[in-house]
């Protein structure tokens, strides 16, 4: 059997190669909550199941394929291994879905309807260990609506529950949790945050170097550096560490419970404010009263504000990354010169300021990349591409064009045809020598059985070839509709675009762009099932392209500092 677990995924090539040979596709979910009340466990569920589809359908082992999902929620849409559960599916792989119970499927009831019924038109079955479900009957789809209900209203009440209860703890002036906070320690006998003496000596100091000293978050965090002074979190002071703890009002002894929430958008959780009327304020030992932090907010704006330079909108926003670490880059350096002011892509873990033992740390050492010449060698790029299509495209859908695999499957049908039509035409001789009494029942038998056992071996064959063919022909069809796609914004792109419009246009195909030290980029396409993309080499010097259909990326030439 083969286990994927949570990001693990297969690539067209094997997808290929197992359609007709995977009958089920086991699904497995578990969050620590359902482990922990419940007793469910990845290995039950996957016992179970797999259990389930030898004893009942008499499946093999090797015709089983158990995808994992560890650690999610039953309402998130946008899980790993279900999405590339129905992607398996979708190209033909397995007859039966197996799952242990509906809310392992999902916690949602019209998350639910939409994955069963979108499994079903697959004309793939869902088997629940734990359930019967038969979309053909009214009564057993209403059993399973209403399965579906319970399920999400359980979830909701839980969450209201454990929500109410944390308010109300909070209104008593009791903490429901209480997150690491810089000059405190949680005393759990008491259920209060008390002063930590000696970051509090540290909080006190960092205040007088902004307020008396008229010290700058970055010599700060310098300063307590060169004195090995040990940080919130390790050995290194940040001057964006040292500024938010400075601004956090927490500090006033007026903490507030319930400033955020945590909800899920598009399947991904994010951490949302909440209206001020919804917190609760919690009483703690102050570090200073609120008009000092006023002073201390005030000299922090003007702090910001001497050291603020010009904006400059930049095209690669939120695309560009480091070639060195992998993370974002932002535009946040200038270099001045006789020529002009210029200004930079720069990997924002180089950009951190941080220091230990009062020397400055880089995560992330190299170069810089121009703004202005990056910009201008990625748009024309673009813009040559958006306006002749077609030969990039030929060479982009080249590794993943299936013609010549069609033909060969084709030839390979075609043989299978000629096959059984050899064994029926055999069998064929066999039935007139029995019509005519030349042979016996028993000598019939004994010659037709084996080509009967050999028809059925070679006509499974054929209905593997033909699942195939009409996997690698989904797949072709495919191809030309991204060919028809990117033509249609080849006009767009002679328009007076502004900086905002460019971005949406790039939004549409690329996931990202990787800058290196040795000048050049490195494009990923945005909606490739196996992340293979062609490589194509731009030099920006001699403005010519070179073809390197080799690589797997698209390389751009460009310079840095």
């Amino acid at each position: 059997m083969l286990i994927l677990k949570g990001e693990e995924r297969l690539n067209t090539e094997q997808i290929m190669g197992l359609i007709g040979r995977i009958n089920a596709i086991i699904y497995v979910r578990v969050s620590t909550a359902d482990q922990a009340k419940k007793g469910y466990s990845l290995e039950s569920q996957i016992d179970r199941c797999k259990e389930r589809a030898i004893t009942k359908f008499g499946y093999k082992d090797s015709e089983l394929i158990a995808l994992i999902e560890p650690g999610k929620m039953g309402d998130d849409p946008n899980r790993p291994a279900l999405n590339h559960a129905l992607y398996l599916m979708e190209k033909g792989l397995g007859k039966k879905f197996i799952v242990l119970h509906p809310d392992r499927l999902t916690r949602d009831n019209t998350l639910q309807g939409i994955v069963s019924r979108k499994i079903w038109s697959m004309g793939v079955d869902i088997e629940f260990i734990e359930f019967e479900v038969d979309p053909t009957n009214p009564e057993s789809m209403l059993m399973y609506n209403i399965q579906g209900s319970i399920a999400q209203y359980n979830k909701a009440k839980i969450s209201a529950n454990s929500k109410r209860g944390r308010f109300a703890k909070a209104k008593k002036g009791e903490f429901p949790s209480f997150k690491r906070l810089y000059g405190y320690t949680f005393n759990k006998e008491t259920d209060i945050p008390e002063y930590n003496e000696e970051e509090r000596a540290i909080l006190l100091e960092m205040k007088n170097m902004l307020l008396i000293q008229g010290m700058s978050s970055n010599e700060i965090a310098k300063e307590l550096s060169r004195r090995g002074l040990p940080a919130p979190d390790g050995d290194i002071w940040y001057q964006a560490t040292v500024s938010r703890i400075l601004q956090n009002e927490d500090y006033t002894g007026d903490f507030y419970y319930g400033k955020s929430k945590v909800v899920q958008i598009n399947g991904e959780k994010k951490q949302v404010p909440t209206p001020e009327e919804e917190w609760v304020l919690i009483k703690i030992p102050p570090m200073w009263d609120h008009e000092t932090r006023d002073q201390i907010i005030k000299h922090l704006k003007a702090n910001r504000k001497g050291g603020r330079r010009s904006p400059r909108d930049y095209l690669l926003k939120n695309k560009a990354k480091c070639g060195r670490c992998g993370s974002s880059c932002g535009s946040g350096s200038v270099s001045r010169s006789k020529s002009g002011v210029y200004k930079y892509y720069a990997c924002r873990r180089k950009n951190a300021k941080g220091y230990h033992n009062g020397k400055k740390v880089l995560q992330c050492h190299g170069k810089n990349w121009r703004v202005d010449i990056v910009d201008d060698v990625f748009w024309k790029w673009f813009k040559k591409l958006l306006k002749n299509p077609t030969e990039f495209l030929e060479r982009l859908l080249a590794e993943t064009s299936n013609e010549k695999k069609i033909e060969e499957l084709k030839n390979k049908a075609n043989k299978l045809e000629k096959q059984i039509e050899g064994i029926d035409s055999e069998i064929a001789n066999y039935v007139i020598l029995f019509g005519k009494g030349k042979i016996n029942e028993d000598m019939f038998d004994k010659l037709t059985q084996p080509l009967e056992q050999n028809k059925k071996y070679v006509e499974n064959e054929l209905s593997v070839v033909k699942s195939q063919l009409k996997t690698n022909k989904e797949v072709e069809d495919k191809n030309q509709k991204i060919m028809q796609y990117v033509e249609s914004f080849s006009e767009m792109v002679d328009k007076d675009l502004s900086m905002d419009e460019k971005r949406k246009l790039i939004d549409f195909f690329i996931e990202k762009v990787t800058l290196f030290d040795d000048d050049h980029m490195e494009i990923v396409w945005k909606g490739n099932d196996d992340q293979k993309t062609q490589g194509v080499l731009f030099n920006e010097e001699m403005g010519a392209i070179l073809d390197n259909s080799h690589r797997n990326l698209n390389h751009i030439q460009t310079y840095g500092r």
